[in-house]
């Protein structure tokens, strides 16, 4: 009788542990990783195709500005690279990221190969271009969306290369 309460003690300590980590891990660990500034002339041929993709409205991704008239070289590709690390005990899944605009800014698209879920304990790279006007500075606020046991989850990362 005394060993089966030790038992029951231990075990229910175990899953207490277990819930009280995943209740105070629930949310994905953000990293900066990278920042590459391309100007868009380098790549007109993706501009063009991003302009006609806005014009019949089959961009997969948030248009912000419709009337972006002009030559490539007006304009700056801006791609940020986040590593996100799951610590919680269930995968994030439906991950995305959004850009918070600024004045200039045309439009950003993410990964769009597939839904993106990271397993628990693991890391991935996501990723986001923005196209935008010029070169302002590349200071952003990202957010982070994704679903852990079907509850949407959002993480604010203000990316900011001087750091």
């Amino acid at each position: 009788m005394r060993t089966a309460a030790i038992v029951l003690i231990v075990l229910t300590l175990i899953v207490g542990g277990a819930l009280g980590y995943a209740l105070f891990n629930t949310d994905l660990k953000v990293m900066g990783k990278s920042l590459e500034v391309l100007p868009a002339g380098e790549r007109a041929a993706q501009f063009d195709a991003l302009r006609a993709a806005v014009e019949r409205q089959s961009l997969m991704g948030t248009v912000l500005k419709t009337d972006f008239t002009g030559p490539a070289e007006n304009y700056s590709y801006y791609i940020y690279t986040l590593r996100l690390e799951n610590r919680c005990l269930v995968p994030a899944e439906m991950v995305e990221m959004q850009i918070s605009p600024m004045a200039g800014d045309v439009l950003f698209y993410g990964d769009t190969a597939g839904e993106i879920i990271i397993p628990p304990g693991e890391n991935r790279d996501v990723w986001c271009v923005l196209l935008t006007e010029g070169t302002p500075h590349p200071v952003r606020d990202i957010y982070v969306t994704y679903y852990l046991w079907g509850h949407p989850q959002e993480v604010k990362y203000t990316y900011d290369d001087g750091r």
